[in-house]
């Protein structure tokens, strides 16, 4: 994998000589979105050729963290982490056809991220993709996280939605709503035995539609589902799967929230409905997740629920962009002050992977999060977090953390985009 980055790198630098070096143009605030194309972001330096039916262009992210615990029943690590350091290549094609190539480097581990082709049907406003991408399912966990409210996204969110997986995926939109069907596979990297056991897959449905979409103000609703089956990974057995979920924060990762194996699993199903605002400066975002985990042999089916409720608004008076093709929130307006942008937040979330009749117990999880983000300009961005985290007794991140916890922590973020 480090072959393939320096390769990819000096391929890239080598075409420079046999390209246009074009500034991206317009603002988050006046630009026209086109939904048939990737888009660079503002101020983007985009190596294109002179019809512009190929362009090319680098997109990579450096965030780094720090955090401090306040500890009551067990010991919390204080300390910092590089948490994400990514490179990608983004291009387009003949016009019609796009490519990704993402790479994380934090943490001095090289992690493939987005991996994926696209070709755009532009008279009927659909696109198909194939590759390795985020599965349609959770407004939070879709976005980038260069766009993230606060530094972590809620518990919910990385507890049912299953991020990045091998896939294929069509989507249809208009200008009030998008409809994404798609069916996924592994995470790339895990090792399947071909030979005996096929992979697990999942089957995805989102819609969405925004019945107010004007610049500074946007209503948007949205709903989705899922059919899954067990994956075949190494670390759990045969129609074995697991949930858990972190208390928001990284720099120490325990997941207090964690069912254990789950075993003799048939499929389970998600569900999500979204609701999310943008009215001027003032922005936001809700979700309600539940998963039901069926199993053989007559043993009773795992119900699980949790959702979140964030709002935040601009000091500065920034708007946020939304694209209803993709069903999702964009970035802040630019920056209007000489001294940068000013965002004042707070989010509730809750997470329950407990069900009694299951005999499952995986703990439930009450948190609220404060936060202040500064925007010194459009690429770069610091993020403070306070946190105040309540645990029930069967809390205990699969029997190595004392249940009943309840602690508070502080975080930071310094994060700039290329």
């Amino acid at each position: 994998m480090k072959r393939i980055a320096v390769l990819l790198l000096g391929a890239f630098f080598l075409l420079g000589p046999n390209i246009v070096v074009a500034q991206g143009e317009g603002t988050a605030g006046d630009r026209k979105h086109d939904p048939t194309t990737l888009e660079p972001r503002l101020g983007t330096k985009i190596y294109q050729s002179a019809d512009e039916m190929f362009k090319v262009w680098v997109d990579s992210r450096l965030q780094i963290d720090a955090a401090m615990y306040f500890e009551n029943k067990n010991p919390l690590s204080n300390g910092t982490i590089m948490r994400r350091a990514t490179f990608a290549l983004k291009s387009v094609l003949w016009k019609d056809w796009q490519m990704e190539i993402d790479m994380d480097f934090a943490e001095n581990a090289l992690d493939a991220r987005d991996m994926w082709i696209r070709y755009n049907f532009r008279k009927v406003n659909t696109s198909l993709t194939v590759g390795n991408f985020k599965e349609p399912f959770g407004l939070e966990r879709l976005g980038s996280s260069r766009l993230l409210t606060f530094m972590e996204r809620a518990m919910v969110s990385n507890a049912f939605p299953l991020g990045r997986r091998m896939g294929l995926a069509a989507r249809y939109w208009t200008n009030y709503g998008q409809l994404t069907l798609g069916v996924f596979g592994h995470e790339i990297g895990t090792r399947v035995d071909k030979g005996t056991l096929d992979e697990g897959f999942s089957t995805n449905i989102r819609i969405s539609v925004a019945p107010i979409n004007e610049k500074g103000k946007t209503l948007h609703i949205g709903a989705a589902a899922s059919y899954k089956t067990p994956d075949v990974v190494p670390d759990l057995a045969t129609n074995t799967i697991e949930l858990k979920a972190r208390v928001e924060t990284y720099v120490f990762d325990p997941k207090p929230l964690h069912t254990g194996d789950i075993s003799d699993v048939n499929y389970y199903t998600r569900l999500g409905g979204e609701l999310g605002g943008v009215f001027g400066p003032f922005y936001f975002q809700t979700e309600l997740q539940a998963t039901q985990v069926k199993r053989w042999y007559g043993k009773p089916a795992g119900n699980f629920l949790g959702g979140y409720g964030t709002i935040s608004y601009m000091l500065t008076g920034e708007s946020r962009e939304y694209f209803t093709d993709e069903g999702e929130f964009g970035e802040i307006d630019d920056v209007k002050g000489g001294w940068g942008a000013l965002e004042v937040a707070a989010r509730y979330s809750v997470l329950n992977l407990n069900d009694a009749a299951a005999a499952i117990m995986g703990g439930k999880g009450n948190q609220l999060m404060l936060g202040l983000n500064w925007y010194p300009n459009n690429n770069l961005k610091i993020q403070f977090n306070y946190s105040a985290v309540v645990l029930d007794n069967n809390a205990t991140s699969k029997g190595r953390m004392i249940g009943g916890d309840s602690f508070s922590f502080i975080q930071t973020r310094f994060q700039a985009v290329l």
